[in-house]
């Protein structure tokens, strides 16, 4: 699971990337139509390199997008809006120490200070190690396959529990 730094840098590279490659084939074009320096007139070679300049620009953004997987809007911006982390998203857990401690829909079995389980993932008991759990940097935007699996992703790291985050709040925060 990538982190937001992941996305911004992954953002940034591919926008940068995107327009190197609409200013060489803007300079390719400049150079074909007669490689005149500066900026005297407004006249057609300089529309048609403007134009092939947007069209490489615009194609290589969307090659890029498809090759690192980042949202439209950092993409966009060069890495300078990003998605939330999951630990802004999620919601407090209570940590029991014992199935019948668990009065809300969610909560985290502990046993000496450590994670052991989570209650309200169905009708028994889901090991720790087998419950989707995410650090707290990871984009929200990652969290995704995790909701085609279960109904809750748990924010942790390490031993320290930092939330839940259920589908519907994640829904809400994806399409707001």
């Amino acid at each position: 699971m990538r982190r937001v730094r992941d996305l911004r840098w992954a953002g940034l590279i591919a926008f940068v990337a995107a327009l190197a490659v609409g200013l060489f084939v803007g300079l390719v074009v400049h150079l074909l139509l007669g490689g005149r320096i500066g900026w005297e007139d407004f006249d057609l070679p300089g529309l048609v390199e403007g134009f092939f300049f947007l069209v490489a620009f615009v194609l290589s953004l969307f090659v890029a997008k498809r090759a690192v997987r980042v949202p439209c809007s950092t993409l966009l911006t060069a890495g300078a809006v990003a998605p939330w982390p999951a630990r802004r998203l999620a919601e407090p857990v209570p940590l029991v120490a014992s199935p019948a401690e668990g009065s809300g829909r969610w909560a985290v079995l502990v046993e000496d200070g450590r994670p052991v389980g989570v209650l309200g993932l169905g009708s028994e008991i889901v090991p720790w190690e087998e419950a989707p759990v995410v650090g707290r940097e990871v984009a929200i935007t990652e969290l995704a396959p995790l909701f085609w699996q279960g109904e809750a992703v748990f924010v942790a790291d390490g031993t320290r529990v930092h939330g839940v985050i259920t589908r519907e709040r994640y829904l809400r925060a994806v399409v707001s």
